[in-house]
């Protein structure tokens, strides 16, 4: 991730969130699993305290062996089944929309 693209990621963060909490708030039904799926955006050189010099939600994950260094956001809306799971669906959407690499991580419980 380039220091421009990086500048550009609060605002496409804020309209993803915006995006994500319409579609959680139109999903009727919050039954399903008790998802913890969340956007993943891959941030492979950047540091801890650029993240919060940026004030970018969420959390910077260390690189495993199954995932690289990579920021995780922030799920800002209620329900944890069917309207998690549209709301970080409309969010991966948008952002890709708005050209951030990005992908969904799923876990169920």
């Amino acid at each position: 991730m380039t220091k421009d693209e990086l500048e550009g990621l609060p605002e496409k963060i804020r309209i993803a969130v915006a995006a994500g909490v319409e579609a959680a708030n139109a999903q009727p039904d919050d039954g399903g699993s008790a998802n913890l799926d969340r956007v993943v955006i891959p941030m492979r050189p950047v540091r801890e305290s650029t993240i919060a010099k940026h004030g970018l939600p969420g959390y910077l994950s260390a690189a495993s062996r199954w995932h690289g260094r990579a920021l995780h956001l922030d799920a800002p809306f209620r329900g944890q089944g069917n309207r998690r799971y549209a709301g970080v669906q409309a969010m991966h959407k948008s952002l890709q929309a708005q050209g951030v690499n990005c992908y969904v991580y799923y876990q169920i419980d």
